[in-house]
């Protein structure tokens, strides 16, 4: 049973749970960007949170269901039509043979994801499926779709029921301007008192080197006081660091494991997903917190959820 893709749009992927265990050996987490909107598409066609969907970025994009199953959108796109017929995001969608499926573009913001009911055939490698771009592997032969490619699901394995919509309340308010909270680096001395204060107090715009690695933040240069050069470090999705410019790079999903720049900040957990909504032109104000407080906001995010997702955990 396939998918056929009729337009692939700027950068579709298939995600779903970062892999994990493997930094010792240089493998990213990689894995959905926006792992709370992929949880969501997944939980109304009646699949595992983490389960592997289709990623879209930014541009709309264009596919054929070649046998009848349940679809979900959630995320930024700002129109689900079925054979030019508007349907709802965050809703269980049922498609029937040779419907085409057109996916809006993201107005707002920049991800969305499609869930399908049945199980999607990827590529396994280190206990995960996700698309590893950076090193070409998982997914759909570790690589974005293109025009013809037919993404392979196994016919019978859904488990979808009818009328299943996120609750409103729910339902994540996507915007181009976000309040992301962050606990301090341990690196955070080396940018003097006067730049401590601009990181914290002022509003940043990411650049144009925006992509499923990482993102540049444009604002005023931050100031070094100790030497621009550290050994290599540990690093991981959400941490900022500080180059020698001064510009801050905010690592996404598919960053290196280690680095050499001091580590300023880090995003908090329940705060995280928000990074795979960042866009070119998205702003940003970063609100320290502490290691305390991020774990009691990331208890409390959980708890929110579980009534209609059940257990599940944020990354």
């Amino acid at each position: 049973m396939t998918l056929t893709v009729i337009k692939p749009g700027l950068q579709t992927t298939l995600q779903g749970a970062p892999f994990s265990g493997h930094r010792h050996l240089g493998m990213p987490a990689a894995g959905a960007a926006d792992c709370l909107s992929l949880t969501l598409a997944n939980h109304l066609v009646g699949k595992a949170p983490d389960a592997i969907s289709l990623e879209l970025t930014l541009d709309d994009a264009k596919f054929r269901v070649e046998r009848p199953t349940g679809i979900a959108l959630t995320g930024a796109a700002t129109f689900l039509r079925i054979n030019g017929d508007n349907r709802s995001l965050h809703e269980l969608v049922h498609t029937q043979s040779g419907d085409e499926i057109h996916i809006g573009p993201a107005d707002k913001a920049c991800r969305s994801y499609l869930a399908i009911a049945e199980d999607i055939s990827a590529q396994s490698l280190l206990g995960g499926q996700s698309t590893y771009l950076g090193a070409g592997l998982g997914g759909f032969e570790g690589r974005a779709l293109q025009v013809g490619d037919s993404v392979q699901w196994i016919e019978g394995s859904a488990s979808v029921t009818t009328g299943k919509q996120t609750p409103d309340s729910l339902r994540p308010v996507l915007s181009d301007k976000h309040i992301i909270r962050v606990t301090a680096g341990p690196e955070i001395p080396a940018l003097n008192s006067y730049s401590q204060e601009i990181f914290f107090g002022r509003k940043w715009k990411v650049g144009m080197r925006a992509n499923r690695m990482g993102l540049s933040l444009q604002g005023v240069p931050l100031e070094q006081e100790t030497a621009l050069y550290m050994q290599s470090a540990p690093v991981f999705p959400g941490t900022i660091q500080c180059p020698p410019d001064g510009e801050p790079f905010l690592l996404g999903p598919d960053a290196q494991t280690t680095g050499g720049y001091p580590r300023i900040a880090h995003v908090i957990r329940a705060d995280r997903h928000l990074i795979g909504q960042l866009r070119p032109g998205s702003e940003i104000q970063f609100v320290k917190i502490t290691n305390e407080r991020a774990t009691k906001i990331y208890r409390q995010k959980l708890s929110l959820l579980a009534p209609w997702l059940g257990t599940i955990n944020l990354w």
